[in-house]
């Protein structure tokens, strides 16, 4: 069995080559979307279609940005095994964007979680290269904002390459309900005790001093979830004061079991330096960084 620790790892996305027509279920909106305001997250969801066929849809945050994770949940939904690739798309204009895809329950219901920084549209060629390029020791790469027009005319989703069938869903015009999505994470970045204004408006945000992915090693997963065959998604959020150092751990939203949990935040708390924000005059200023940690088994 092969254990691995990863930081938010990109799927590879293979054609099967088959000229068989796949099935399409197209399912309405049966409901309106709601937003979930938490103190370390903040959730958008609506639910589609009726009966056995109803599916909902989960868009989770967990900073201000443009960037979420996409669950779906439903009765007819096919549990997922290991990290299989799928795609995921913002129709009609906007391209299919590669997502890694991750077996869960939400009430004893099977979903599927999308991992990979999703977006309303995804990174371009150039944007993919100049975030490689700072991924090691640069600064965070910092694409240009989708802006509400694109989000407006982005009115359904598709879901594909994942179960046997293909979801497509009618969400409707998507500016409004990612302004809301949006309008939660400032406030949840206000819970944190951090000035809104004074981060809205950074001249630099807060990154690592060394990749973050040296912060963990093979021997860093806990024993006994090795023992059991778990596996973990956990999401967390440090903050950071003016001198760069870490002050506080917090895990946003995780998989569980717990110990995947402790052994982020004891790590971090340990071993993580970053560079500080700076604000607008250049300064620096407390803030935060965050991260998602995949804890993976291969057999």
């Amino acid at each position: 069995m092969r254990k691995s620790i990863g930081l938010m790892l990109a799927a590879t996305l293979v054609s099967s080559g088959s000229a068989k027509p796949r099935e399409v279920r197209h399912l309405a909106p049966s409901s309106q979307w709601v937003v979930n305001w938490a103190d370390q997250s903040c959730s958008l969801g609506r639910a589609f279609g009726e009966g056995d066929h109803k599916v909902t849809l989960f868009f989770d945050q967990f900073e201000p940005g443009d960037n979420f994770n996409l669950m779906v949940a439903g009765k007819r939904i096919d549990e997922v095994e290991g990290w299989p690739a799928a795609a995921v798309q913002f129709g009609p204009n906007e391209e299919p964007s590669e997502a890694t895809a991750v077996g869960a329950k939400t009430n004893d219901t099977p979903a599927i979680i999308f991992q990979g920084g999703q977006r309303i549209a995804p990174l371009t060629k150039v944007e993919k290269i100049a975030r490689r390029r700072n991924a090691e020791d640069g600064p965070p790469f910092e694409p240009a904002p989708i802006g509400p027009a694109r989000e407006k005319a982005a009115t359904w989703l598709l879901i594909s390459k994942i179960q046997h069938f293909d979801l497509l869903l009618d969400t409707g015009p998507m500016d409004a309900p990612l302004a809301a999505l949006r309008d939660c994470s400032w406030d949840m970045v206000k819970s944190w005790g951090l000035d809104v204004e004074q981060q809205k408006h950074l001249s630099a945000k807060a990154y690592p001093t060394m990749p973050a992915y040296k912060w963990f090693s093979e021997n860093d997963y806990p024993t006994a979830m090795l023992k059991s065959g778990s596996q973990a998604i956990v999401n967390f959020r440090v903050l950071v004061d003016a001198t760069g150092k870490p002050t506080a751990c917090q895990i946003q939203t995780s998989t569980r079991p717990k110990a995947f949990d402790d052994v982020v935040c004891a790590n971090i708390m340990k071993r993580a330096r970053f560079h500080p924000a700076l604000s607008a005059a250049g300064k620096p200023v407390p803030s935060f960084w965050r991260q998602t940690v995949n804890f993976r088994l291969a057999m």
